[in-house]
């Protein structure tokens, strides 16, 4: 027999704990993304494995060999559960570049974004980009984190966890929350590609030899360009007042 430097119970206990944040590191915004690399998932997934498996109580890690295959499947649930329920909010970026993309008539030039793997035009792809580099440039990475580490206390390693008695009103809150945040980010932008239809509308009428429809993409496109600077600045603040509600999300969707 080999001795090792731990008991099997805390072997147990790290490998529960890595099933959980090996699945939320799939899962998380950000971290999820196609172009992170998968060496990258799995090392932060194993040092917060390292750094929250000691705080595992012994006594809520199974015993029993089937017992414990359960814990891990439920575990890798758990975190993927997490993972999503985060993400949630977060798409908001998305769907405010997707708004502007759709009227500013840049979704005809939809490509393959290589970090999500889905088509998206260029205000689509600028928005998940300029989320990424806020959300690590600000404290936000280190509050989902501290949030997803504290569910080891919400949600013990041995508890089945289950939907809360409010759960559709949460998720419903949350999707009206997304929207709002997607209007806010884009009212500005969104708000002069308005204007600009209404003059082009009007020039069309009062002077038709101009053809004005014919310029009408051009002259949007200019206009959603000048004023994309605009609406990058408003970027970092509601990244900043999202961190929080994405945090405490999957806490009021998920009870022990």
């Amino acid at each position: 027999m080999v001795d090792l430097p731990v008991s099997l119970e805390t072997l147990n206990a790290f490998l529960l704990v890595l099933a959980r944040t090996g699945a939320w590191v799939v899962a998380a915004p950000v971290l999820s993304a196609k172009g992170v690399s998968g060496v990258g998932r799995l090392s932060l997934a194993f040092a917060l494995a390292l750094f929250v498996a000691p705080s595992i109580p012994l006594d809520q890690v199974p015993s029993g060999t089937a017992p414990f295959v359960g814990a891990a499947v439920g575990q890798v649930a758990v975190g993927v559960a997490l993972g999503m329920l985060t993400q949630l909010l977060f798409t908001a970026f998305e769907v405010a570049g997707t708004l502007l993309d759709t009227s500013g008539g840049f979704s005809a030039a939809s490509i393959m974004d290589p970090l999500t793997g889905q088509p998206a035009a260029a205000f689509s792809r600028m928005f998940n980009m300029m989320f990424g580099a806020i959300f690590f440039a600000t404290d936000g990475y280190r509050t989902i984190i501290g949030g997803f580490v504290t569910s080891f206390r919400a949600l013990p390693v041995d508890a089945v966890p289950h939907l809360s008695g409010d759960a559709a009103t949460v998720l419903g809150s949350a999707a009206t929350q997304i929207l709002a945040s997607a209007l806010m980010v884009g009212a500005p932008l969104l708000g002069v590609l308005f204007l600009t239809d209404v003059a082009l509308g009007l020039a069309g009428r009062l002077v038709p030899q101009a053809g004005t429809l014919s310029l009408a993409l051009p002259v949007k496109g200019l206009v959603a360009l000048g004023m994309a600077g605009m609406t990058l600045a408003l970027v970092p603040g509601h990244v900043l007042d999202l961190v929080g509600p994405a945090s405490e999300l999957p806490y009021r969707v998920l009870q022990q």
